[in-house]
């Protein structure tokens, strides 16, 4: 019987493991990447910030501060979104059409649109900020707590419990 040396097995069973568990990192790494990328998932989320979007911009269209560009910028986001959840719903219908749409870079297309939604819904807080801090800068206090969310839109349930806090 021919003797293993036992130096060869020694390093073979302490590399292993750690090759072991690079490749699995890699592998769980890669799985995430592609989960978090799908397109379906992508449009869910884009299709929850453009109706928060909405929603900021209802709110700052009743207090007066938007300007007919701002108008057109909601039209032409709205239109964007309409089209690419479109496509994207329509190319999932087919196993082999969602593959082709994703190695063609859909998940790029619904990243730009998400960027391009939370731009507009944060250039719609600012205005909002601006105009808060214009009309009570003699007020800290109003300030803070329409901050909290205090105020007739929830009911004043935040303020006595606020209030009882203090």
């Amino acid at each position: 019987m021919p003797a293993i040396a036992e130096q060869p097995i020694s390093a073979l069973t302490s590399m292993l493991p750690t090759k072991f568990l690079i490749t699995f990192l890699v592998v769980a790494a890669v799985a995430m990447t592609i989960y978090y990328m799908l397109p379906l998932r992508l449009t869910d989320t884009l299709i929850a910030l453009i109706a928060e979007a909405e929603e900021i911009y209802i709110e700052a269209h009743e207090m007066g501060l938007l300007s007919a560009a701002e108008n057109e910028m909601l039209d032409v986001l709205q239109i964007q979104v309409s089209i690419v959840t479109e496509e994207t719903l329509r190319n999932s219908l087919s196993f082999r059409t969602a593959f082709i749409d994703f190695c063609h870079g859909r998940a790029f297309i619904l990243l730009f649109c998400i960027q391009k939604v939370q731009q507009f819904e944060t250039h719609i807080k600012i205005l909002k900020e601006s105009q808060l801090r214009a009309e009570t800068n003699s007020n800290l206090r109003a300030v803070l707590l329409r901050r909290r969310g205090v105020g007739s839109r929830y009911g004043g349930r935040q303020l006595r419990t606020w209030l009882q806090i203090e």
